[in-house]
């Protein structure tokens, strides 16, 4: 392979030159500084982009607010304990962290040992010790016998130059006993990472166990609830699941039999388009109205003045006119103005509202349910002025309504810059010095009563209420009178020792009066029937409530022979429904031409009005644009209210009745104790194989892939088949583009390929400015060829049939670093194409040592400038936070338009998906990991990339990012074993190059050397397969010697909540309030936003070092002597410079008021923890927690600008006599003197239960 004409540039000419690797260090080096440098400066400026996490999420989120200079910033940022970045920013993200530190770990002490003895034995009396440039010395080495002839023209000249010398090709040919040296330190290598590897193991078990068993975990729906798949018909019913898995410690909470809702699902999603694009077509209507308004006005003022010779209006005119209007837009946006139309109440705004709807619900009869309606949706009631209304109507002082600000002149302009539309209510609210009570005026959550939530069947249920429950939780209409131990009562309630006696109840269908019927009839089986067992087998199990061969489907209609022959064929397959009359959901009467008179017609022609082109087909994508005399043009807001109208009807009857839509062979099942779910896990359930499977536990409600919810299990299978195909394809197919940039990193190669780029090596000058840009371009071009490859993977993971996002991670984590190794790293040092690399390998599989030391050595170079320019960029793009600057300051006011798109800008903040994350960083430590022996110089920049990387994660995890959803860090050990990977090329490598060795005689010298590697490649796949065969199970799974600590511990902890929230009143409340008022008072030092007056955490003398600030402290007779002077010259000039800084201080403290204002809107002033609620309160949001996300959907709010022409009211007015089924509300909103969307408020349709985490 290695004297084949196919093989690449890079193959025949090592590495690159220094020039070119210090043009890439340099390049990088100016942009890490540029980024940090405005990083430095807009980090205490811009608080919603650089540390949004200290305000605009619930306060257990909440982290400090950094220090003003930079040095306290990293001190902070060291010193932040491990145990709070777990609770503040999940496992997933202090996982990610601690994968970084685990490789600093890894390649600090082998930098430190490896180094300073292999770089020397590789230098010192080497080929070539030309370290600066391709060109030898003249007189200088020009023959050595064990290397190559200088002197001689037709000799090759040696290409070891730059950083080559210092790696494993320099050894000269008399010199092969140095090669001890290499495989001591590999083997010690090998015997280091493997002992990391293993205490990290042991780490991650016990920090991922001590997470599950906390209290505030145990509380949560994912902890206790299992997700069961391929359940076969005869077990498929609440009642049979029931008496299948009560043999478990603590009996069952909940049963949620799952059902194929794709066809809702579907509506919901066409009909979030339609809503979106009736908003903007309103919203767009709204402000052309008010625009032409303006318009008017400024001409007729314009006539005016020049009737009565007047002047212009002056600055100062103009903008106390401007100021007016944007008063009288703030009030407008206030919240308790506005018109609304179509609000069925499914979201209460105040606790009168909610406490009326329970009342009516407990009113309703059984038979006609709601599912998705009235306070089965909602939850959680706002108070008035709560985030419904606003903060605060007026403040304290009387001071307006937007933060009290005495100067409200370019108020308005300014904070609608910096909070994308949002304004202020009321004066924001520091964090609480207190916890609540019970009695506090804290908004509280206000639930139903438990007859009024969908949910399972138990024990105590009457025959007259199954019908109504069974409708709306999708459940089978078959129940039996069997009794469930613990199954109605809650676990808070078990722990005080208040359930009811638990008693094994097991399956009540076979008995003792009936065993006879457990034999199968006797049949004598024939001597060719080989497929069946002996006469006199035991029948197989039946279910609980099991009563005949149509259980549970008593009334299924049998399938037509081309409806069986469908549903096998993949993708295709899938039950038909029944079809359903709707009845209309708009006047069908009514005509455009009914919108004679109407508001907008004053001030926009018809023909303006927004428009759009209606697609051919249904199923024609959204995003593909109409064209003329092809799609049909129609009136947008005429259509979208029709379409809107419609699917709202038909959503809400489809969720009235989903007994509709057929069962899937998956159920979610809740235990009431955590340890049953962990051993339904590890148990074989079914008697027959890959039924029941795969049970997976630890699923947040949230997560649910409900879409893929429907995917049998053959239907999995064939799509990860086709995943696995394309993902294969993709690599194949990239590494051409992959390859390209690697032959350009070679100057000499392609001057030697293409004769007509001679003229480079011809002038020095031009070669060396050549060789600079080929060490960053490389790099630069593959990093744009790689961006695009996580978004496949991410919807080919969802293709595969993953049910939650953490799935989704698991296979986009797998794909992405197969992607990765392969592409950035092989296909890179081959540099001959992934297709002829195969091709040899096919016809020679033993060489692949052999095509790996040849290769590999010569490539390092190009990874040492890969590596230096993605820690440097990637490290200070991650703290400049570009993605966010951009959709701030530049997306948003271009595409953000309406006050929902503004409202979901400001609050949404910034995600990081691991599956792609991982990868990345696991792909580093791998290339670091196979040259650590052959350049040994590549620990040093692993040890730069790193750290650079691990400081700026650490910070963007505390101050920015987010994470809603936490897959437990099971991301870690996957990432652990792929970094093996790098240990196995490492080792292949060295075997390949021992064999490769050459001494003065042509001999292979190093042969001992290579038969030790091979043993070393076998006992390191041995050791990797025990360490995943003994903590595999303990990776997922907690064990049972946990339960008893933790159930002392869930005690504990109920006793504490109940004392806080005033449930309980006993003598230790003294105590507790002590220690409460000290935490408090440790939360009050967290008030300030930009971090330059607070001193909570910077009390030593290195956090607070100024370096200007020595200046103030000089002798104080110089000070005296130059006062006169200094008042004469730079005095006044100082005055007005402080007046300056002091008018930027105070705007920029109201931007930083209205920004805290959006977090206490949304978080502040209720309990937003399912830990903070009472033990009934969870029950029973937890018993609606894994309800379809399809019969939980609510009807959505077109949320509209309010303006002063009357065009808003307008709209809605003739939205309702259009159709009742729309939702149409102007509360809240207003249009300032720019013509541009404020709001006060959430939208009209947004629930506080959305952001409990349950």
């Amino acid at each position: 392979m290695a004297d084949s004409s196919d093989s690449g540039s890079a193959q025949r000419n090592q590495g690159i030159t220094l020039i070119a690797f210090v043009t890439a260090l340099n390049v990088s080096l100016i942009v890490f500084g540029v980024q940090t440098g405005f990083f430095l400066v807009l980090r205490n400026k811009l608080s919603r982009i650089f540390k949004p996490k200290t305000y605009l999420v619930p306060e257990r989120e909440r982290t400090e607010p950094p220090p003003g200079s930079p040095w306290g910033l990293v001190s902070t940022l060291l010193r932040f304990r491990d145990r709070e970045i777990i609770k503040k920013c999940g496992l997933d993200a202090y996982f990610f962290l601690r994968y970084l530190q685990t490789l600093l770990v890894i390649f600090v002490p082998m930098a430190v040992v490896i180094i300073p003895i292999l770089v020397p034995v590789n230098y010192v009396g080497g080929i070539s010790r030309n370290f600066s440039s391709n060109q030898t010395e003249t007189g200088t080495n020009s023959t050595d016998p064990n290397g190559v002839d200088y002197s001689d023209p037709s000799a090759p000249k040696s290409n070891i130059t730059g950083l080559d010398t210092l790696a494993w090709g320099n050894v000269r040919k008399d010199e092969t006993n140095r090669y001890w040296a290499h495989l001591i330190l590999a083997v010690l290598v090998i015997i280091w990472v493997c002992g990391v590897f293993f205490s990290e193991m042991r780490v991650y078990i016990k920090i991922r166990q001590d997470w599950l068993t906390t209290a505030e975990h145990r509380l949560r729906a994912s902890a206790t609830t299992v997700l069961v798949s391929g359940i076969p018909d005869k077990w498929l019913s609440e009642e049979a699941l029931r008496g299948l898995f009560d043999v478990f410690p603590g009996g069952l909470r909940n049963v949620w039999l799952t059902r194929d809702l794709t066809h809702l699902l579907d509506k919901i999603s066409k009909r979030d388009q339609i809503h979106k694009q009736l908003e903007d077509a309103q919203t767009e209507l709204i402000r052309m109205a008010k625009k032409a308004q303006l318009k008017k006005r400024e001409e007729d003022e314009k006539q005016a003045r020049k009737a009565s010779k007047s002047h212009r209006p002056t600055k100062e005119e103009k903008l106390e006119r401007q100021q007016k209007e944007d008063t009288a837009a703030k009030i407008q946006a206030e919240g308790g103005q506005g018109v609304s139309s179509g609000d069925r109440h499914e979201v209460p705004h105040g606790v009168t509202d909610a406490e009326a709807e329970v009342e009516a619900d407990s009113r309703r009869d059984d038979a006609q349910p709601s599912a998705g309606h009235g306070i089965l949706s909602t939850g959680i009631s706002k108070f008035t002025g709560g985030i419904g209304k606003g903060v605060d109507v007026v403040g304290k002082t009387g001071q307006g309504i937007f933060g009290g600000a005495k100067n409200i002149t370019h108020g308005i302009d300014n904070q609608i810059e910096t909070t994308n539309g949002f304004v202020t209510i009321g004066p924001s609210r520091g964090p609480s010095s207190a916890p609540p009570s019970r009695g506090s005026d804290r908004r509280r959550v206000r639930l139903p009563d438990e007859k009024d939530l969908p949910r399972p069947s138990t024990a105590s249920d009457q025959p007259g209420d199954i019908g109504s429950e069974e409708r709306v939780m999708g459940t089978p209409a078959t129940r039996a009178n069997h009794s469930h131990a613990n199954s109605t009562v809650s676990q808070d309630t078990m722990l005080k020792r208040e359930s009811v006696e638990m008693r094994y109840l097991g399956n009540t269908t076979r008995k003792a009066t009936n065993l006879g019927d457990t034999q199968e009839e006797y049949e004598r089986v024939r001597w060719y029937q080989f497929w069946k067992p002996p006469e006199g087998a035991y029948a197989s199990p039946l279910p609980q409530g099991y009563e005949g061969d149509d259980f549970p489907f008593k009334d299924k209609k049998e399938k037509t022979f081309w409806e069986k022959v469908k549903s096998v064929i993949p993708f295709v397959g899938g039950e038909e429904l029944d079809p359903v009359e709707y009845p209309k959901a708009y006047d069908e009467d009514w005509k455009e031409d009914h919108d004679t008179g109407a508001e907008w017609e004053k001030w926009v022609k018809k023909s303006k009005r927004p428009t759009h082109r209606l697609a051919i087909f249904e199923w024609t994508p959204s995003w593909l644009p109409g064209l003329p005399l092809i799609n049909k043009k129609t009136d947008t807001i005429y259509w979208c209210r029709q379409e809107l109208a419609r699917l709202n009807l038909e959503i809400e009857m489809d969720q009235k009745n989903p007994e509709r839509y057929p069962l899937m062979k998956s159920a979610f099942i809740q235990f009431n104790h955590q340890v049953a779910a962990h051993m339904a896990c590890q148990s074989v359930t079914h008697h027959i194989p890959r039924h029941m499977a795969p049970r997976t536990v630890e699923i947040s409600p949230d997560d649910v892939l409900w879409e893929n919810m429907a995917m049998s299990w053959w239907s999995e299978w064939l799509r990860t088949a086709a995943a696995v195909g394309v993902v294969v394809g993709m690599i194949i197919l990239w590494a051409f583009p992959v390859a390209f940039t690697s032959s350009i990193s070679q100057v000499s190669t392609l001057t030697d390929t293409f004769p007509w780029l001679s003229f480079i090596d011809k002038n020095d000058t031009i070669h060396n400015i050549v060789s600079g840009v080929a060490g960053v371009l490389p790099a630069i071009l593959l990093a744009l060829l790689l961006w695009l490859v996580p978004i496949i993977m991410g919807l080919l993971a969802s293709f595969k049939g993953a049910k939650t996002g953490a799935q989704k991670s698991e296979t986009i984590q797998k794909f992405y670093f197969a992607f990765l190794f392969v592409q950035v790293f092989l296909v890179v040092s081959l540099a001959t194409g992934l297709l002829q690399t195969l091709d040899y390998l096919a016809n020679n599989p033993t060489q692949i040592a052999d095509l790996l030391a040849e290769n590999l050595p010569k490539a390092a170079n190009y990874f040492f400038s890969y590596m230096i320019l993605q820690a440097l960029s990637v490290s200070s793009g991650t703290l400049l936070q570009i993605g966010s600057l951009i959709q701030w300051y530049i997306i948003s006011r271009i595409m953000n338009s309406t006050a929902r798109n503004k409202w979901n800008t400001n609050t949404k903040l910034p995600e990081v998906n691991w599956g792609k994350t991982f990868p990345v960083y696991t792909n580093f430590a791998c290339i670091a990991l196979i040259y650590s022996v052959v350049a040994p110089i590549i620990s040093l920049f692993a040890i730069i990339t790193f750290s650079l990387l691990w400081i700026a994660n650490r910070y963007s995890m505390l101050y920015v990012n987010r994470f809603r959803i936490d897959t437990g860090g099971v991301l870690y050990p996957q990432a652990i074993n792929q970094t093996f990977t790098g240990l196995y090329v490492m080792e292949l490598c060295l075997v390949g190059l021992f064999f490769l060795v050459r001494n003065e005689n042509g001999e292979v010298a190093c042969a001992p050397q290579a038969i030790i590697m091979i043993v070393a490649i076998v006992l390191t796949a041995l050791y990797q397969l025990l360490l995943n065969r003994s903590f595999g199970p303990l990776f997922r799974y907690l064990p049972i010697t946990f339960e008893d600590e933790a159930v002392l511990r869930d005690e504990a902890f109920q006793r504490a909540q109940d004392r806080r929230l005033g449930l309980v009143d006993d003598g230790d409340d003294e105590t507790y309030d002590k220690e409460d008022a000290s935490n408090s008072h440790h939360r009050d030092g967290m008030s300030s936003m930009d971090g330059n007056d607070d001193k909570t955490g910077r009390g030593n003398k290195f956090t607070n070092f100024k370096p200007v600030k020595g200046i103030v402290h000089a002798s104080t007779w110089a000070a005296r002597g130059g006062k006169n002077t200094y008042d004469r010259t730079f005095g006044k000039a100082e005055k007005g410079l402080k007046n300056v800084n002091k008018f930027r201080e105070e705007r920029r403290q109201k931007d930083l008021e209205a920004q805290r204002a959006i977090g206490d809107a949304l978080y502040g002033g209720f309990h937003d923890e399912i830990e903070d609620l009472t033990p009934e309160e969870r029950d029973v949001l937890v018993r609606r927690a894994f309800m379809h996300s399809a019969l939980r959907a609510r009807r959505p709010t077109v949320w509209i600008p309010r303006d002063d022409l009357g065009v808003s009211d307008d709209e809605i007015r003739r939205t309702n006599e259009f159709s009742e089924h729309i939702w149409i509300s102007n509360e809240g909103t207003a249009l300032d003197s720019k013509v541009r969307v404020v709001y006060g408020r959430a939208p009209p349709d947004f629930s506080e239960l959305d952001i409990i985490s349950l």
